[in-house]
């Protein structure tokens, strides 16, 4: 299969590194740079990226303080926000060109993303970094990622997740005979019900041809071409 256009999406919270660094471990800011670098130079893809915030705020902390889980949300997609100025800042300095696109516009920092926004940035050779997740609250990231790789006519997704280098039909912290899929459909998973995917993303995916590519964080870290990820993640598809 030959890609044109991909989608990354990455962990906020692996943005942190060993969270002995702050909200940004530079190792890992480094390695994503050189990830994405690869693949736009090498394979000469048109490259989209969508980032968590867990480094800067957590479902999980709202919770436990009692705020409002839709005002968690909001505050959930504001810190995917300046985790994606972070990284246009981080990629500029350093001869990657970025831009941030955002599901709400942010005067003077980044417009409104938009199907014919984002393909204009892409065709310039621009990293478009999608920020704000889907701009509603109840939705996630992975969701968010689905909707814009839809926007930006993408072959291809890679979630890129922290803890885990595949999907697995549980979870594998808890469980040590945890099965590791290799290759699934979007129904298959959807059927299962698995938790390393949300199942609005999935129910997204399953209605396109893009098929997505799931990876560890530590593959980024410890970078080796596509073709050997392949032998290492899981791969979805429509059939």
């Amino acid at each position: 299969m030959v890609y044109k256009r991909v989608l990354i999406k990455l962990s906020g919270e692996a943005l942190a590194g060993d969270k002995k660094s702050g909200i940004y471990d530079p190792k890992v800011l480094s390695a994503i740079l050189n990830f994405v670098k690869s693949f736009r130079h090498h394979q000469k893809w048109e490259i989209g990226i969508v980032v968590g915030a867990g480094n800067i705020w957590r479902g999980k902390n709202a919770e436990l303080i009692g705020f409002d889980p839709a005002a968690a949300d909001y505050m959930g997609m504001t810190a995917t926000f300046l985790n994606s100025l972070a990284l246009k800042d981080y990629f500029t300095q350093n001869d990657l060109p970025a831009v941030v696109l955002n599901a709400f516009a942010v005067e003077g920092l980044a417009e409104k993303t938009s199907p014919e926004l984002a393909k204009k940035h892409l065709a310039k050779g621009e990293v478009v970094i999608f920020g704000g997740g889907t701009g509603k609250p109840f939705y996630t990231t992975d969701t968010g990622a689905a909707l814009r790789a839809i926007d930006m006519d993408a072959d291809l997704i890679i979630f890129v997740k922290d803890g885990v280098d595949a999907v697995y039909i549980k979870n594998p912290h808890q469980y040590k005979d945890a099965q590791k899929i290799t290759q699934v459909t979007y129904q298959e998973l959807i059927d299962l019900k698995v938790e390393a995917m949300d199942l609005s993303a999935l129910e997204v995916l399953n209605k396109t041809n893009i098929t997505s590519f799931v990876i560890g964080m530590d593959e980024v870290l410890n970078f080796e071409p596509l073709e050997e990820h392949m032998e290492i993640g899981t791969i979805i598809t429509k059939r």
